[in-house]
């Protein structure tokens, strides 16, 4: 019988009864990354070794449970043309949008200096605060994460501002005005607020810069989930210490980890967090995830074709 493996950790008893019912014909088994019986499996839904990738004269499709590929995208690594893959982008915009919303707050607000104080037993306002309502969003990536956290600061009642690749024939009901990449000094000018919402290509590294920066209104918010490498981190500590922004939320950084000795750690303006704004603990993203794959797996099962595979070119 046909093998299909699960790797993904976050499998419950239900979940995986969901993949074992459209499973049909295949053994489902459940296996590390790192187990040489996955070189006997058709489908691997989860994760696994690169070179395993390679070396597997079974595998025919690899459904990896996030949705940045760029690890498996690399110059040093050749991706399979014979191995079909997909990931489960449109699974994380609910969790990593109410992460961002959360971390707009939270700056707008100067959350972060007020606990500080909290700890330290004292009692002093700090100032000037913020509000989504009537501030000026720029999204750049309007993908599920992107239009997620556009329609909520649209709700709060923002400009919204959206930064796509290439430009849509439709514009979505929660953005104001849609611009391309080409033209991301103009979307971003005059921004109180900017969401990096890319994915890990070699079309968005470095695209955020000091002259991106400098175009911002002066006290902006640069917010980061997309990729680290998207952002010139020497040029954005530059801008936080002159003042020239007024704070920064890294859910990803560049390098990351970030090391200890970078002076973001420091900065009471500033968000970090470990790469975890999507992160797997939350069932709601659990469930989305397993959804998506036993949506594939039903269509990969009837010999249908699927909604959508990586682009390979594209890197997503």
């Amino acid at each position: 019988m046909k093998k299909l493996a699960v790797t993904f950790s976050s499998i419950s008893t239900e979940r995986l009864a969901k993949i074992k019912a459209v499973a049909t014909g295949y053994e489902v088994v459940q296996l590390t990354p790192d187990d040489r019986r996955i070189l006997d499996c058709e489908i691997v839904f989860g994760h696994m070794k690169k070179e395993f990738i390679t070396e597997s004269r079974n595998l025919k499709w690899l459904h990896v449970h996030f949705a940045g590929v760029d690890s498996l995208m690399q110059p040093n690594f050749n991706f399979p043309e014979n191995v079909i893959l997909t990931n489960s982008a449109g699974t994380y915009g609910t969790a990593i949008s109410e992460y961002l919303l959360g971390a707009t707050l939270m700056l707008m607000r100067r959350s972060m200096e007020y606990a500080k104080l909290q700890f330290a037993n004292t009692w002093q306002p700090q100032g000037a605060v913020k509000c989504v309502y009537g501030s000026k969003v720029c999204v750049v990536g309007l993908g599920d994460i992107g239009e997620n956290y556009a329609k909520r600061c649209k709700a709060l009642g923002a400009t919204v501002i959206g930064v796509v690749r290439t430009m849509r024939t439709s514009i979505p009901a929660c953005i104001d005005s849609l611009y391309t990449v080409e033209d991301l000094d103009l979307a971003v000018a005059g921004a109180d607020v900017v969401a990096l919402c890319l994915p890990g290509t070699t079309e968005t590294v470095g695209m955020f810069g000091a002259n991106q920066l400098a175009k911002l209104k002066p006290g902006a918010l640069l917010l980061n989930i997309g990729r680290g490498t998207a952002v010139d981190t020497t040029a954005l500590i530059s801008a936080l210490e002159s003042g020239k922004i007024g704070g920064a939320a890294l859910d990803v950084t560049d390098p990351e980890p970030l090391p200890a000795d970078s002076p973001l750690w420091q900065m009471e303006n500033v968000i970090i967090t470990p790469h975890v704004s999507g992160n797997q603990t939350l069932e709601l993203t659990n469930d989305l995830i397993v959804g998506k794959f036993v949506k594939y797996l039903a269509d990969y099962v009837a010999e249908r074709p699927f909604e959508r595979v990586v682009d390979k070119e594209l890197g997503y």
